[in-house]
């Protein structure tokens, strides 16, 4: 019963997890809108920093770091499975 439990944790947490991982993407995208809906060609190039506002900026760094998160995340889960089943084997 209790591996169930723990197993369920487990679950839970991930799930969690991955909803907030949503919905900082969907915010993200959301308040870039904003910048999208007013953007002037006069301000400077397209999602250049020039012609954001400094709200814009922070979001759009911290989309970047949270993709880069993401991704180390990401090799990380990828690099406990290849230990957990590749390096088993041999």
């Amino acid at each position: 019963m209790k591996i169930l439990n723990t197993l369920q944790s487990k679950v839970f947490t991930i799930i969690a997890l991955l909803v907030l991982d949503l919905i900082v993407f969907v915010f993200c995208g959301l308040f870039m809108m904003g910048y999208d809906d007013f953007y002037k060609e006069s301000q400077g190039a397209y999602f250049s920093f020039s012609s954001m506002e400094t709200k814009y900026k922070i979001v759009w760094v911290f989309y970047n770091f949270w993709l880069v998160l993401n991704g180390l995340l990401l090799l990380y889960v990828l690099f406990q499975l290849y230990k957990k089943l590749i390096l088993k084997k041999v």
